[in-house]
C-alpha cells in the first residue's frame, strides 16, 4: 500500500512530460519547397540534335511556378520562353515536379550556362550546356552490334559440339573395354 501514492505520483509525471513535450511540434516530416539541381550538372550535345535539360523540384504539395534562365555575356541572367525550337514542359508527381527544357535541334548560340528559378526566389545551381560545332556522322561506324551474339551462339555450338563428341567418345570407350574382358 504504500507504493501506491507513488505509482500515481510517476504515472502522472510521465504523462504530464508526455503532453508538454509532444505539444506544439509537428509529428508529419517537415517539407521544405526547394530546386534540386545537382551541382556540377553538365549537358553536351551536336549541333542540330535533341537535347533535354531536366529541374527536380520539391514543391510538398504547394502550387509552384518553375522558370529557366540563361546567363547573358553581360552577366544578366535573361528568362527563356517558349519558342518553335525551345520547350518548357512540367511532369507532377508526388510531392515533386520536374521542369524540362527541351531544345528540338539545339544550335551553337544556346552553348552557355542555364539555370531554373522558383518564383519564391529560390535558383538551382548552374546548368552548363556544352554544344559543338560537328555533326556525329554515322557513315565511319560499323555496326557491330550483331558481333556479340554471334559469339555468343558460335561458343554454345562449339560446346555442344565437344560435350556430344566427348560422350560418343566415352560409350565407345566403354564398349571396347567390355568387349576385350570377355574375350
Amino acid at each position: 500500500m504504500d507504493r501506491l501514492p507513488y505509482t500515481y505520483l510517476l504515472i502522472f509525471c510521465c504523462l504530464t512530460f508526455g503532453c508538454s513535450f509532444g505539444r506544439g511540434q509537428d509529428t508529419s516530416p517537415s517539407c521544405d519547397v526547394g530546386v534540386m539541381v545537382r551541382r556540377g550538372t553538365t549537358k553536351k550535345a551536336a549541333a542540330q540534335q535533341r537535347l533535354t535539360v531536366e529541374c527536380p523540384v520539391k514543391h510538398c504539395g504547394e502550387s509552384v511556378n518553375v522558370t529557366w534562365c540563361k546567363l547573358l555575356e553581360t552577366n544578366q541572367w535573361e528568362q527563356i520562353n517558349q519558342t518553335e525550337n525551345v520547350e518548357i514542359t512540367q511532369q507532377k508527381y508526388a510531392d515533386k515536379l520536374t521542369s524540362f527544357l527541351t531544345f528540338k535541334r539545339i544550335s551553337i548560340h544556346d552553348d552557355g550556362l542555364y539555370r531554373c528559378n522558383l518564383l519564391t526566389g529560390d535558383v538551382s545551381h548552374i546548368i552548363n550546356i556544352t554544344v559543338s560545332a560537328e555533326v556525329p556522322s554515322d557513315a565511319g561506324k560499323e555496326d557491330v552490334s550483331w558481333l556479340s551474339y554471334f559469339s555468343i551462339c558460335i561458343s554454345v555450338i562449339l560446346l555442344v559440339i565437344t560435350v556430344s563428341v566427348l560422350t560418343a567418345l566415352s560409350f565407345y570407350g566403354w564398349k571396347r573395354r567390355v568387349y576385350s574382358y570377355d574375350a
